[in-house]
């Protein structure tokens, strides 16, 4: 399929909490409604590795429901307004079962059935291909996905690698005693980060000036996230999939969205010419166009 940006639909936005219950956790988030239609489509927004709900998807939430669609962007637990201790660890069992409930939350939203498409970005992605392909949902949109772990760990330096799973099973041998360590999300010069530069760089240029968020995330959450491949899921995906590629990406190689693409049945694949975090930016126009055409096309909008 192909799409073609077209003029955006303006609706008034209003805006209000929203709280689900996930495996006795309270997770928070944020619902954006237009004025109109009574039941549009809800789009649930999943973040990126160890982000918040308000590193940037504000502003994509807003542009969906400008342009009609109830938009619900959401905290996973142990981040942001939700509960759970540690604060910040990455685990993306947790996180599926995080997003199933919020699937769960907006899909009888005032009581009416609605229609619920999957939008994540990086680590996001994934679990939107992941839970497409376990559930029904009307659509998914997936930006710069971060689809197979083990290929986001032979992009880091032998060096780099080592650090990583060392400081993880450290951290998993040492945590149940108190005793936790954490690495750097983006590493300072000379210092190792999960994610690396200038990917971090445009990262961190998305926190809040206010946050309170910490540049940190347990270790042992590194191994799970290695161990992570939705990309082996991409087959049962049924509904209609957009698959955003970023053509200079450090953190979900290109090709590895397109591997998915093909695995995809019906999907539709876009590579533009940007880095990593690059849709959460200076490429946010052009980006929100595409996936908007895309589901004004699919959704018979």
């Amino acid at each position: 399929m192909s799409v073609t940006a077209t003029p955006a639909r303006r609706f008034d936005v209003a805006t209000t909490t929203l709280g689900f219950e996930s495996e006795g956790r309270r997770c928070r988030g944020r619902l954006y409604r237009p004025d109109r239609p009574a039941t549009p489509p809800v789009i649930v927004l999943g973040p990126e590795f160890a982000a918040e709900a308000t590193f940037g998807y504000p502003r994509y939430a807003e542009r969906f429901a400008r342009a009609g669609y109830a938009a619900f962007v959401f905290d996973y637990r142990g981040f942001g307004e939700s509960e759970d201790e540690p604060r910040n660890l990455v685990d993306p069992a947790g996180q599926i079962t995080d997003l199933n409930a919020a699937v769960d939350r907006v899909r009888r939203l005032d009581g009416e059935r609605r229609r619920v498409v999957l939008w994540g970005f990086g680590l996001g992605g994934g679990h939107a291909v992941r839970v497409a392909a376990n559930r029904r949902v009307a659509a998914v949109v997936a930006v710069a996905p971060l689809l197979d772990g083990r290929a986001f760990a032979r992009a880091r330096s032998p060096r780099a690698l080592a650090r990583a799973v060392g400081a993880g099973v450290r951290d998993r041998l040492l945590a149940p005693f108190g005793r936790s360590r954490s690495v750097p999300v983006v590493g300072g010069r000379d210092e190792f980060g999960v994610l690396p530069r200038p990917t971090g760089d445009a990262y961190l240029d998305l926190v809040p000036p206010r946050s309170d968020w910490h540049n940190a995330t347990p270790a042992r959450g590194l191994l799970s996230l290695f161990r992570y491949r939705p990309l082996a899921d991409a087959e049962r995906v049924r509904c209609p999939t957009f698959l955003l590629a970023a053509a200079d990406d450090d953190v979900a190689p290109p090709a590895v969205v397109a591997d998915a693409a093909d695995r995809i049945e019906g999907s539709t694949f876009l590579r533009l010419p940007i880095g990593h975090a690059d849709a959460l930016g200076p490429a946010f126009e052009t980006a929100v166009a595409h996936q908007i055409a895309f589901l004004d096309e699919v959704l018979d909008r």
